[in-house]
């Protein structure tokens, strides 16, 4: 990740709206030292905003090589210079491998398709892997207002449904490798290399659903 952002401009567009690659590294980066980017999730508007001038304020302020370097070093119970700190418990291994994975891997993949010259990184199966099983947790959340009863699948190790497809069946099935899946999990279905199996108009009402925490 570190690499990937070290190569892309602090200008370059991502997958992440509007969001350039200073301001991702500046996500990542508050995201594991400030409460205030974590209270930014919450449905608040007020907090939303505040996090996102925060996020807007550091990638203005702070130089970019130095956002990549705090990325790359993660943090530290020492790192407390953050307004109510929480780098200390994310400093612990267990938490940043629960909670870091997917996140990571999604945004990787945010700078290194923004542009129009890449192609899928070839990973280890184990990494496949460890994607893969966080996966449930993250497509109940995400895939819970897909219109229709929905499995993604990867081939040859296993598929999740949806509510709807436990509830009445599967409509549409989606199937990739664990990383692409994430994508589209996660509400980048256009960028994710999958395929989709289902009638023409449901699958158009996969396409259009809203996939997103």
């Amino acid at each position: 990740m570190a690499e990937t952002l070290r190569c892309a401009d602090p200008h370059a567009p991502t997958l992440c709206g509007d969001w350039r690659a200073a301001q991702l590294a500046a996500h990542l980066v508050l995201r594991e030292r400030s409460l205030l980017e974590l209270a930014g999730r919450a449905p608040v508007e007020q907090l939303r905003r505040a996090a996102e001038h925060r996020i807007d304020e550091l990638a203005a302020t702070e130089a970019y090589g130095d956002l990549v370097d705090a990325v790359e070093r993660g943090p530290s119970w020492r790192d407390l210079r953050w307004p109510v700190p929480v780098a200390p418990l994310w400093a612990l291994p267990p938490v940043r491998e629960a909670a870091n994975l997917l996140e990571y891997v999604i945004h990787h993949e945010d700078v290194r398709r923004a542009g129009a010259a890449w192609t899928p990184r070839a990973l280890p199966v184990d990494r496949q892997m460890a994607v893969w099983k966080k996966l449930p947790l993250a497509a109940l959340m995400t895939l819970r207002k897909v219109p229709v009863g929905l499995e993604v699948a990867w081939p040859g190790h296993g598929a999740l449904r949806n509510a709807r497809a436990r509830r009445g069946g599967v409509v549409v099935r989606v199937t990739g490798e664990p990383v692409e899946l994430a994508l589209f999990a996660s509400g980048r279905a256009a960028h994710a290399r999958v395929e989709y199996d289902g009638e023409a108009a449901d699958v158009a009402l996969v396409r259009r659903a809203e996939i997103a925490l």
